[in-house]
């Protein structure tokens, strides 16, 4: 699998220098330039049939299946929750655990890249509303820490509502 995604690279590679250089001859040596983008097209396709291979290695072996995602969410939704309560108490800890939550959903998108497997829209649907999250709870953070307490509640919550939905979508 690794080794289709090599050969497609050095062939994308070689068949762009290849053309790049037969291109710049005057006059352009067109055989040669075709032949360079016959090269970067089978590059290409291996690159793909590599990546897709590896998407359902990833998914035989059970890393990043829908399980997998589903924990991790509700994982998180319990410590937003904690941070809810938290915010009222002392908004600095809200900010650190907030902060923490953000860090353990780094790798969610990295985690979901089996989806694709099932299909581009269902990955598209759990990547979308999975972004609108994470972008309502990184404003949630920055208001905290900039001293907007009425904007970073209001963001946090959106952003728990919105993963809420990313789970019920997954």
């Amino acid at each position: 699998m690794k080794m289709k995604k090599l050969i497609g690279n050095i062939m994308l590679t070689t068949g762009l220098i290849g053309g790049a250089i037969a291109s710049a001859r005057n006059p352009p040596l067109w055989v040669v330039v075709g032949g360079a983008l016959g090269v970067m097209a089978l590059g290409i396709l291996f690159r793909r049939q590599g990546e897709r291979e590896e998407l359902h290695k990833t998914a035989a072996h059970g890393k990043g299946g829908k399980e997998e995602l589903k924990k991790s969410l509700e994982d998180a939704l319990k410590e937003i929750e904690k941070v809810m309560e938290e915010k009222e108490r002392d908004i600095e800890k809200a900010r650190e655990k907030l902060g923490k939550v953000l860090e353990a959903l780094e790798n969610f998108a990295e985690k979901a890249q089996p989806l694709r497997i099932e299909g581009i829209r269902v990955y598209g649907e759990v990547m979308t509303s999975f972004s609108k999250a994470e972008r309502h709870l990184n404003r949630a953070w920055s208001a905290y820490a900039d001293g907007y307490i009425r904007e970073g509640n209001a963001y946090l919550e959106s952003g728990y509502a919105q993963l809420r939905e990313t789970s019920k979508i997954l």
